[in-house]
């Protein structure tokens, strides 16, 4: 049989990756569930054959529920492969057997409201399996599921040409499972834990130019007339949903568009400084970046410790960074303004203790919260020549964390709640309050086209 399908960009990325776990996130109606169809038929296709001739692979195909399973996910899939053309579906079992040419799979439909088929799932033997709007399932049963796969066909059969397990979903809400697997993140303390974890493929918003499916839509598909702001974020713009626990103080933040793709090369001329932002305390962080020709913010790297005095977080982990990969560049330290005070413990403040360390230092100029996030915010909001003023390297995981919601106010006062983000974010600020009050005319700036745009602009 012949099947018109052509996979969109992101999805045909996704499609062609041989990662054991990947997940294609996007808005609603981008095409995920049909990719991911198309993709156990492709992955069935590929499995080598065995003696016989016959190309035989199992996978199963979870959902949260039996009735989203038979309204969406065995219609989609019967929609393209429709039983008695491509095999027999037993409607019983909730199983297909796939056979078209000489390839055999099958399909196990599953759904984990439904007792007997969760019980089942810890006794299969499987190819690979696909996770149905994937944010829905409890991660030990995609625990259990990683230890099912790659055992069909046996050693004796061939074994498995290829053998992994992927999802599709909407955004997930932050702070939860999902979110940070997706992302990399520890949630103990947001630094990344696993290299080899999840490979996310992500659609562009709905409302983008980029958006796709679109042309299998109907006509105002994703228009945001009468849509609360968390459904256009989510559902349209295909941005991961805001915690329950606080909504993000940097509400413009957007990994695909403020991060960079590789790490960042700071500018070593001898003239250019090196801003390193800076809080105190007993557990001092410090954000390094610099404004580079074009008026953008390159956020280099971070420095973040636990439970040491200022001197002993720059002599062991700041200058060392600084000398390894700043040297030949003026270097600023920009503290909180307390660095000032002098503390009870020692005659010296945390300014002359890092001044007697060798490092050019100065407080802040105020501690306002509004002056400290409009500092923020007015690189995230702005572009230069069609990109971001601000770029965030790869490495800043802490930073990454804080920026997406790590750090966030309060649920229910409203104020900004101090927690394990609040030390990096804070050294951001000060960072950035210094590059806003020096403006164009403290840098060799060159003349480009800047303006503000509104978030919905950048997906």
């Amino acid at each position: 049989m012949e099947i018109d399908y052509t996979p969109s960009k992101v999805c045909k990325n996704f499609m062609m990756s041989d990662s054991k776990m990947r997940v294609l996130m996007g808005p609603v109606g981008s095409g995920k569930s049909v990719a991911s169809t198309f993709e156990v038929i492709r992955r069935a296709s590929m499995q080598e054959p065995n003696k016989q001739g016959i190309r035989k692979s199992r996978v199963a195909i979870v959902r949260e529920t039996a009735r989203q399973l038979q309204d969406t996910t065995i219609k989609t899939f019967h929609d393209w492969f429709p039983p008695g053309v491509c095999g027999n579906y037993m409607r019983t079992t909730k199983t297909y057997f796939f056979q078209v040419g000489d390839v055999e799979c099958e399909i196990m439909f599953r759904a984990l409201d439904d007792s007997d088929d969760v019980a089942n799932l810890n006794s299969l033997e499987l190819t690979f399996a696909w996770f149905n709007e994937c944010r829905d399932i409890n991660p030990d049963i995609v625990d259990a599921m990683s230890k099912r796969i790659g055992r069909f066909p046996s050693a004796k059969d061939g074994g498995p040409t290829w053998f992994g397990m992927w999802g599709d979903t909407n955004p997930p809400t932050m702070d939860t499972w999902w979110y940070y697997q997706m992302e990399q993140l520890d949630p103990s303390d947001g630094v990344s834990f696993n290299d080899n974890g999840w490979d996310v493929f992500k659609q562009p918003s709905g409302r983008s130019s980029l958006a796709e499916n679109i042309e299998n839509l109907p006509e105002g598909y994703y228009d945001t007339q009468g849509r609360s702001e968390e459904y256009i974020r989510v559902y349209i713009d295909g941005e991961y949903g805001l915690s329950s626990a606080g909504q993000p103080v940097y509400k413009y933040f957007r990994p695909d568009y403020h991060m960079g793709e590789q790490t960042l090369r700071p500018i070593i001329n001898g003239v250019r400084p090196i801003v390193i932002g800076m809080d105190l305390g007993l557990t001092p962080a410090a954000v390094i970046g610099q404004q580079d020709p074009r008026g953008r913010v390159l956020i280099l790297n971070e420095a973040v410790s636990s439970d040491m005095g200022v001197q002993r977080f720059v002599r062991t982990i700041l200058k060392p960074m600084i000398y390894e990969q700043y040297i030949g560049a003026p270097v600023l330290v920009v503290t909180d303004p307390a660095g000032v005070q002098r503390a009870q413990t020692d005659e010296r403040s945390a300014v002359d203790i890092i001044k007697a360390e060798g490092l050019k230092v100065m407080p802040a100029k105020t501690n306002n919260v509004s002056a400290r996030l409009s500092a923020v915010d007015d690189y995230l909001m702005r572009q230069v020549d069609g990109d971001s003023a601000f770029l965030l390297d790869p490495r800043c995981s802490k930073l990454k964390a804080a920026m997406m919601g790590g750090y966030r106010f309060h649920h229910k006062n409203g104020s900004i709640e101090k927690n394990k983000h609040s030390h990096v974010a804070e050294a951001l600020q000060y960072l950035m309050l210094h590059i806003n009050a020096i403006g164009e005319a403290g840098y060799a700036l060159q003349k480009r086209e800047v303006k503000r745009v509104a978030a919905g602009g950048w997906t």
